[in-house]
C-alpha cells in the first residue's frame, strides 16, 4: 500500500521555480545537446543544404524536424563546444495528405558516443506552462545556441501541434522545446506572422513511432509500428517577477531626420541621454525642450544628448553578468516588454549596415573597374556608368556608413571625373516567409556591432534606445535594433560606459 502511494506520489510532482536562478540552471543544464547543423556531403567535403537545428537524446540519436532531412542523408553536427561530427538521417513521417504534418525525424550520430542528451518528457503540456527554446537562427548566424522564453498557448491544436509563445524564426526548425524542468517537450516545425505563432511536434510522437524511425524511410502514413508510452502528471509553476519602478529613466526624444518628424526612446544616464543614432536627426526635442547633439558613434549606432534640463539618470555599475536566461525588462514610456537575454556577446558584421552606392565593381579588377550600377542607386542618380574605373572603391565603401558622403575620382575614358555621394542604407529584401513579416519589422541599422547581446524582446524598431534591467533591477544596458522576428539586440553597460566616458568631460 505505502508503494502504491509512493507512486502516485511521484506521478503527481509539483515543482516551484525561483525566476532567474533556476532559468539559467535548466540553460546551463540541456544547452550542451542542442545542435546546429546542415547538409553535408562526406565524400565531396561540401555543404549541401540550410542550417537548422536539432537536440541529442539517448547518447547519440539527434531528433528534428521532417522538412529539413532526407533519410540516408548525411549531416554535419556542431556542438555549442565547438565539438563537431556526423549524423545520417533515419525515418521520418509527413503524411501524404499533408506533408507539413507531423514533421517528425529522427538521426543518428555515425562517430563517437556518449554525447550530451536530453531527457524526453512523459508529462502532458499545461495551458500557460512556461517553456525555453534553444536553437540557431540562420539571421544571426552563430555558433552557439539562442534562448527564448515563452508559455504554452495550447498543448495541442488540431492539426497535432503545440502552440507557445517562445518565438521561432528559419534556422531554428527542428531545434528543441523544453519545460523548466529542463525535459524535451517539442521540436520546432513553424510559425505564422504573429510572435504568438509558433508551433512545435510534440516529443510524444518520437516517443510513441521510436521503433519505425529507425529506419531510412519516409512515411506518408502513421507508422503501424508503435511503441507504448507511459504518461505521468507533472505541473511546473514559475512567477515571473515584478517589473521595478523606471520613472525618469526612459524618454522620448524627437527630431528631424530626412526631412520629416522621428521618434525614439532614450537612456537617461548620469546627466545625458544616450540613444540610438540612426534613429536620431537635426532639431532634437528631449520633453519639450531643445537638446544638443554633444556626439556620434557610428559603429555601435550610438548618439550622446544634452538636454537643457537637469536629468537625474541612471549611474553604471561594473561587475555585472550578463548571462542567456537573465529575465529583462525594458520600460517603453508606457509599458514595459518583458524578456529573457538570448545569448552573447557577439559580433555581427556589417551586412544591412554598410554604406550603399549601388555600383559593383568586376571581380578581381585592380583598380576597381564597374561592371553593374543598380538603377535608382546613388551611384545611378549620380552617372556613375558601367565601364567606369573608380580605384580604391572597395576600400573606400568599406570605411563608410549610411548617411556618410563618399567622394570619388573615377576615370572615364580621357576623362577624370569626381562625384560627391550620399551613401544610403541597401535596399531591403523581403521574402515570403512569415518571419519577414511581424508588426513593426526590422531595425534599418541592425547590425555592423562589435559586442552585442541578443535578447527575445518584442520592440518596434523605434523603441530602441530604452534602458534594459534584469529582474534585480539592475541596469544592463539599452536595446540598440530589432534584429529579427526572434532577436532584438542589447548594448551592454561596459560598451555604454566607455563611450560615455570618452565623451563627456
Amino acid at each position: 500500500m505505502y508503494l502504491r502511494l509512493l507512486i502516485i506520489l511521484c506521478c503527481f510532482i509539483t515543482t516551484r521555480f525561483a525566476a532567474a536562478q533556476d532559468l539559467s540552471s535548466t540553460i546551463d543544464k540541456v544547452r550542451p545537446a542542442c545542435v546546429r547543423m546542415w547538409g553535408f556531403d562526406t565524400l565531396q567535403q561540401q555543404r549541401t543544404s540550410a542550417q537548422f537545428s536539432g537536440v541529442v537524446v539517448k547518447g547519440n540519436y539527434i531528433l528534428t524536424a521532417a522538412h529539413v532531412v532526407t533519410p540516408g542523408a548525411t549531416y554535419k553536427v556542431f556542438f555549442p563546444d565547438g565539438r563537431e561530427t556526423i549524423a545520417q538521417a533515419l525515418g521520418k513521417i509527413e503524411l501524404s495528405e499533408d506533408k507539413t504534418r507531423p514533421d517528425v525525424a529522427v538521426m543518428k550520430i555515425l562517430k563517437g558516443k556518449d554525447r550530451p542528451a536530453v531527457v524526453m518528457s512523459l508529462a502532458d503540456l499545461q495551458q500557460g506552462e512556461p517553456c525555453l527554446s534553444i536553437a540557431y537562427p540562420e539571421s544571426l548566424d552563430q555558433a552557439k545556441p539562442t534562448i527564448r522564453f515563452g508559455r504554452i498557448i495550447e498543448p495541442l491544436n488540431n492539426r497535432g501541434f503545440i502552440r507557445s509563445t517562445a518565438k521561432m524564426e528559419p534556422g531554428d526548425s527542428g531545434g528543441p522545446l523544453f519545460n523548466l524542468s529542463g525535459e524535451l517537450i517539442g521540436l520546432h516545425s513553424a510559425i505564422e506572422i504573429p510572435e504568438s505563432a509558433n508551433y512545435d511536434v510534440p516529443v510524444s510522437l518520437y516517443q510513441k513511432y521510436w521503433s519505425a524511425l529507425q529506419e531510412p524511410l519516409v512515411y506518408h502514413s502513421w507508422p503501424e509500428k508503435v511503441n507504448t508510452l507511459h504518461k505521468i502528471n507533472r505541473t511546473i509553476h514559475f512567477t515571473w517577477p515584478k517589473a521595478g519602478f523606471y520613472t525618469g529613466t526612459c524618454i522620448r526624444i524627437t527630431s528631424r531626420l530626412n526631412g520629416k518628424a522621428q521618434t525614439v526612446l532614450g537612456t537617461v544616464i548620469q546627466s545625458v541621454v544616450v540613444s540610438k543614432s540612426s534613429l536620431v536627426g537635426d532639431s532634437v526635442f528631449i520633453l519639450g525642450q531643445p537638446g544638443m547633439v554633444i556626439t556620434r558613434d557610428k559603429g555601435n549606432d550610438l548618439v550622446l544628448i544634452r538636454p537643457r534640463q537637469k536629468l537625474k539618470g541612471l549611474k553604471i555599475k561594473e561587475g555585472i553578468n550578463c548571462g542567456p536566461g537573465n529575465i529583462l525588462f525594458a520600460p517603453v514610456i508606457d509599458s514595459v516588454v518583458t524578456g529573457i537575454l538570448s545569448g552573447g556577446p557577439l559580433s555581427l558584421p556589417r551586412i544591412t549596415g554598410a554604406g550603399f552606392l549601388g555600383a559593383t565593381p568586376a571581380h578581381g579588377s585592380s583598380p576597381e573597374r564597374i561592371y553593374f550600377v543598380r538603377p535608382g542607386s546613388p551611384a545611378a542618380q549620380h552617372d556613375i556608368r558601367a565601364g567606369d574605373i573608380i580605384p580604391g572603391l572597395n576600400d573606400s565603401l568599406t570605411a563608410h556608413w549610411p548617411g556618410d558622403t563618399l567622394q570619388l575620382k573615377l576615370q572615364r575614358g580621357s576623362q577624370t571625373l569626381f562625384k560627391r555621394i550620399l551613401l544610403t542604407y541597401p535596399p531591403q529584401m523581403l521574402h515570403d516567409h512569415p518571419a519577414d513579416h511581424f508588426a513593426g519589422g526590422r531595425s534599418q541599422r541592425r547590425d555592423g556591432f562589435k559586442s552585442v547581446y541578443s535578447t527575445d524582446l518584442i520592440l518596434y524598431p523605434e523603441q530602441c534606445g530604452g534602458p534594459v534591467f534584469d529582474a534585480q533591477d539592475r541596469f544592463l544596458g539599452i536595446s540598440i535594433a530589432r534584429f529579427s522576428r526572434a532577436n532584438s539586440l542589447l548594448i551592454g553597460i561596459e560598451t555604454l560606459r566607455q563611450f560615455i566616458a570618452t565623451h563627456l568631460r
